[in-house]
């Protein structure tokens, strides 16, 4: 507990109060009456001459006051108050001054006045001072380009530089006193945790993209913590450094050095740099594989650890030159340290340093092994190459645009008697060559300037009196750059091929003038065959019509034998006739190329039970044994009905035709593996070995003498085989020898069998089947022929219908304009050929006939063409013409009657 204050006497008071006053710095006057009447020892030391005393001196007298260099006297009538001045010290000196004046009460006066004047020169100066290293710092940090600040623990701007305000476009006022946060905006959460940093009292250094006036920039960011005495941090200062441009360009230098690696990387050139001591300091990538390292394995080797000591030894020699400064290029012959050799190509170039001496030397080496070998390849093929330009008999020249000759062959002495040199620099004119050779040459050699294009080149030329021919190409030389300079032309003497031409044209004029006759022939030897197949068709249907009407009209036919037999002979002799016909037509199409099959599947053994039915009569006539052995049921083949049962007719009326009466004659049909082989065997009279290869020959006969037992062409063998054939099948003949018969053998393919066909019988014949009746039917009917008329008409009216014969159109048309619309006719039957108008033109005209009430009833009258043009041709073109159907002439009776009845009857 301190000790209890004693109080003090007044004496002791004063004297406390006096000790207090003489120990002051500061110079204390008492005034009164204005007078100084009292003063300190610092009063006396500042305004005293020494040993002088200041009591009773006015205040003026003692103090020599001024204010900015004026005198201006302290004023005691203003108290209290405090004045700044400049007073002279005792020792003249000027001091700057405070001045305080206050009131001294005292019991005597009012008027007392306590003065005290301190000297605050020295604190002046040091303000003074601090103000003017303030300026210099505000100057500087003004002046430096970078965002300088001064932040406070509290994250308050007390200090920024005019940086500041040029980057964020605000007066420094508005920024100091401001939070961080609100002067970086976004940027503020990037810089947050290294702020805290600096207020913890750590150094920070960071980047970071801040926004200003001019759009975002990166800066380069420094936190300087403001640490006191006692360890707090008061705040810290801030410098950030635009680093955006500088940014920029080590990105730019980034990827150029990338882009220049990559380039180096890519590049099939070994690129190395080494120092003066052949130590590596850079390769590329293709330089270490081709070595077998990783490139940063060669770096810092030396080169002989690398390319070996025998190869460094070889280029040393120009790495010395190039380390002396002078830069060296070589090919060079290297070995390798695995054994062989390379030749490389080598470019050494000095690396000066900034002094302008050699700190290195960059290698750029490229292996041309291949290039020296293709280039011998290359010198070998032009020395080939000249060989044979030289020593061909072609002319082969190179001329330039203004048509001067470049270069010539030996051969260009064909053109004139002139020496290859003489061409050169020269065009053809100037060396007087034929108008028409230069022309030529000229026009062809312009066009393949002009159109880049290779040129043909025709020209004759008189060489030793005769006209020499010549053939050739104009090829255009076109450079790297895309330009023609100059072609090459290349001329040939093709005399004998041109002779060779012409008489190849004239060979072929002479084949196309045979050609066309042989077409011509053959063309007149159809029209003629089809004019005679219907001039001996158009007779027989007379004869079979005829025969007709004395079967019907004969009371006693049946009771007559010989009655019988002739109308039966009759029927015959029509039959084979129509067959010859048949066959002949047969040939002629397959002669011509003409002949179609209409092939589908086909169940084999009904067409053989029709052949055999359809021969059966003839077989009983000479009472001969038609034998039958069917070990087929429904297998099918590919062909065409009527064909394949006329080869088996054909073979069975042959076999029948040389068997003599009595004989026998045995069909069999069985399967041999993928095949279906028919055999059609005989007893007859058999085939000499010597005919037997001319058998299947078209009108091959074994006896063609006039006392020959058969008659016939010598055409149904011909006919089997080539339908055998055009259906992939195959007929064989055999025999062993005359009078032992003769066995055909057939062959065809068998039918992997998709649908179940059901095996038919022969067809019931036509004469056992009732005809049926033509009763009230009313028949026009149109042929140019008399004969054909009289007798249809006969047999037709027979059969119970209303018959009116026309020999052409007009008389037709005449007869119709005079019936009754319910006596128009129901079938129209015309035949095709007849003078004036044909067929066709017929039935236009009957369809196209207007009643007198001007309609057409015979629009859709059914017509029957009957001809005697039986080719599938003259079928079609009956059809499209609008015949409902075709029937060749002879047609029988029976067959004609059921096909009127058939068409009356659909209309």
């Amino acid at each position: 507990m301190p000790p209890l204050l004693v109080e003090d006497t007044p004496q002791q008071h004063a004297e406390r109060l006096g000790n207090l006053l003489e120990r002051c710095a500061d110079a204390i006057l008492l005034i009164r009456d204005g007078r100084i009447v009292g003063c300190n020892q610092a009063a006396g030391e500042m305004f005293s001459p020494a040993g002088s005393h200041l009591e009773g001196h006015t205040l003026d007298e003692v103090v020599n006051a001024s204010e900015d260099g004026i005198p201006s006297p302290i004023a005691l009538a203003y108290c209290p108050a405090t004045m700044h001045r400049t007073l002279q010290l005792a020792d003249g000196s000027p001091i700057d001054a405070e001045v305080t004046v206050s009131p001294y009460i005292d019991v005597t006066v009012s008027d007392g006045r306590l003065l005290v004047i301190r000297d605050v020169s020295a604190r002046k100066r040091i303000a003074a001072t601090l103000l003017q290293q303030d300026k210099y710092i505000r100057l500087i940090t003004d002046t430096v380009p970078a965002l300088i600040a001064y932040v406070d623990n509290e994250e308050c701007y007390r200090f920024v530089n005019a940086a500041y305000q040029q980057w964020f476009g605000r007066p420094r006022n508005e920024i100091v006193g401001r939070k961080v946060c609100d002067v970086l905006g976004t940027a503020y959460p990037a810089a947050k945790p290294f702020i805290a940093q600096a207020l913890k009292g750590q150094p920070v250094h960071f980047e970071l993209a801040l926004d200003s006036v001019a759009g975002e920039r990166h800066v380069m960011v420094v936190y300087s913590p403001d640490l006191q005495a006692d360890g707090r941090v008061a705040g810290f200062s801030a410098m950030a450094t635009d680093i955006t441009d500088r940014r920029d360009h080590e990105q730019a230098l980034r990827a150029q050095e990338r882009q220049l690696r990559l380039i180096t990387e890519a590049l099939p050139v070994f690129i190395a740099q080494c120092d003066r001591d052949y130590r590596l300091t850079f390769v590329n990538k293709t330089y270490a594989d081709r070595f077998g390292f990783h490139p940063k394995e060669i770096v810092g080797k030396r080169i002989p650890e690398i390319v070996g000591d025998e190869a460094f030894s070889t280029v040393r020699q120009y790495i010395d030159a190039a380390l002396r400064g002078q830069p060296q290029e070589h090919e060079v012959n290297v070995p390798l340290p695995n054994g062989g050799n390379q030749f490389m190509q080598m470019m050494y170039v000095p690396d000066f340093d900034e002094e302008g001496n050699v700190r290195g030397l960059l290698a750029a080496i490229s292996d041309i092994t291949r290039l020296r070998d293709t280039e011998e390849q290359l010198q070998r093929r032009e020395l080939e190459f000249k060989t044979l330009v030289e020593n061909s008999p072609d002319i082969i020249s190179r001329i330039d645009r203004k048509m001067r000759h470049l270069y010539v062959n030996p051969a260009v002495t064909k053109l004139a008697a002139l020496p290859p040199e003489a061409y050169i620099g020269k065009t053809k004119a100037e060396l007087g060559l034929p108008e028409t050779v230069v022309r030529a040459w000229d026009e062809a050699a312009y066009a393949a300037f002009d159109t880049g294009t290779e040129q043909r080149l025709d020209f004759d030329l008189e060489i030793e009196g005769q006209i020499h021919y010549f053939s050739g190409r104009i090829v255009p030389e076109v450079d790297r750059w895309g330009q023609i300079d100059s072609v090459i032309a290349i001329a040939y003497d093709v005399t004998s091929r041109a002779r060779m031409e012409k008489e190849r044209d004239e060979l072929l004029a002479r084949e196309r003038s045979a050609r066309i006759q042989a077409e011509t022939a053959a063309k007149a030897r159809d029209e003629f065959l089809a004019i005679v197949s219907h001039e001996l068709r158009a007779p027989l249907n007379g004869i079979q019509s005829w025969a007709h009407v004395l079967e019907n009209y004969v009371q006693d036919v049946v009771t007559v034998p010989l009655a019988q037999r002739a109308l039966q002979g009759i029927k015959t002799g029509v039959n084979q006739q129509v067959r010859l016909i048949e066959d002949l037509l047969d040939v002629t199409r397959m002669m011509s190329g003409k002949f179609r099959l209409m092939k589908q599947p086909l169940a084999l053994l009904p067409a053989l039970q029709a052949a055999v039915n359809s021969v059966r009569a003839m077989a009983t006539s000479k009472k001969i044994s038609l034998s039958c052995n069917y070990r087929i049921t429904s297998e099918q083949i590919e062909g065409d009905a009527d064909r394949v049962q006329q080869i088996f007719w054909n073979l069975l009326s042959n076999a029948i035709k040389f068997t003599p009466e009595g004989g026998h004659v045995w069909l069999t049909a069985s399967i041999a593996g993928e095949q279906i082989c028919v055999t059609v065997r005989d007893d007859g009279a058999g085939i000499s070995p010597a005919f037997l290869p001319h058998l299947f020959n078209r009108f091959s006969q074994e006896d063609t003498s006039s006392t020959r037992d058969h008659s016939g062409l010598g055409l149904g063998l011909f006919l089997v085989r080539h339908l055998v054939e055009m259906h992939n099948g195959q007929v064989k003949a055999d025999s062993e020898g005359e009078g032992k018969g003769t066995t055909f053998s057939v062959y065809f393919k068998l039918r992997p069998r998709t649908e179940q066909y059901l095996t038919v019988g022969p067809a019931e014949p036509a004469s056992n089947m009732p005809l049926p009746s033509l009763e009230g039917r009313c028949v026009l009917l149109i042929d140019d022929q008399a004969e054909a008329r009289e007798s249809l008409t006969v047999v037709l009216s027979a059969a119970g219908a209303d018959v009116f014969a026309a020999a052409t159109a007009g008389e037709a048309i005449e007869w119709l304009s005079g019936l009754a619309p319910d006596r128009y006719p129901d079938v129209l039957i015309s035949d095709i050929a007849m003078p004036g108008e044909d067929g066709y033109a017929v039935l236009r005209r009957i369809r196209a006939w207007q009643a007198p009430n001007g309609s057409t009833p015979l629009q859709r009258l059914p017509a029957l063409a009957l001809t005697a043009f039986a080719e599938r041709e003259d079928r079609i073109r009956a059809l499209t013409a609008g015949f409902q159907m075709h029937v060749t002439k002879p047609v029988a009776p029976e067959e004609l009657i059921i096909v009127i009845d058939t068409m009356a009857a659909r209309d």
